[in-house]
């Protein structure tokens, strides 16, 4: 079973659409819309639209990818490494990424510059600190203008930054999917209802 966490700050070491659907709900208010601007568009919708339709089809690419091989495992660098439990693996690395954290998505946080990794049980950005999410504890995800946003925990939000959070939401997605697979998978025998899994 995925070890479930709050998100916490550290200073130092310590189908796939049935995917998205899974993490891929609006969020409250505001965040389904992708307006900045008057009349329901970004002040940058010139830009943006190339950059959305590029995110579009590399999401359709990945998300096939994903339903014909599964979800296979990077190398892990030198810094994440450290800090990856026995059974944990590295899907995907995002360099120089913004995190902003905020509560029930009202008001901003300070941004975060850093790199994120996706493993098979958390959400890690590195960089002047360490930020982690389980990501079991995951509830929503929606995409924003060059941003995914996530709602986790207790109601926190979390916006990161990037140029292809479609690609993003659809890999965290899928590895959600799986680890649900697995932990089925992994359920004793005689396990019926009442009796959940690993307890």
């Amino acid at each position: 079973m995925l070890a479930t966490m709050e998100g916490r700050t550290t200073t130092g070491r310590p189908d796939e659409r049935r995917a998205e659907r899974r993490v891929g709900q609006s969020l409250p208010g505001d965040a389904r819309s992708r307006a900045d601007a008057p009349g329901g568009r970004s002040r940058f919708a010139s830009g943006r639209d190339t950059t959305d339709a590029g995110d579009e089809a590399a999401a359709r690419i990945r998300r096939d990818t994903l339903r014909e091989m599964g979800v296979i495992p990077i190398e892990p660098d030198a810094r994440i490494a450290v800090l990856l439990a026995a059974d944990e693996q590295v899907v995907t690395v995002r360099r120089e990424v913004t995190l902003e954290r905020r509560l029930a998505w009202q008001g901003r946080g300070a941004g975060l510059r850093g790199d994120l990794y996706v493993t098979t049980r958390r959400l890690v950005h590195l960089g002047d600190v360490a930020v982690e999410y389980g990501l079991a504890d995951v509830h929503e995800a929606v995409i924003a203008p060059g941003a995914l946003r996530l709602i986790v925990g207790r109601s926190q939000g979390v916006e990161i930054c990037t140029v292809d959070p479609r690609v993003l939401r659809v890999e965290i997605g899928a590895v959600r999917l799986a680890a649900g697979d697995q932990a089925a998978g992994q359920a004793p025998a005689d396990a019926g209802p009442g009796h959940p899994a690993g307890t």
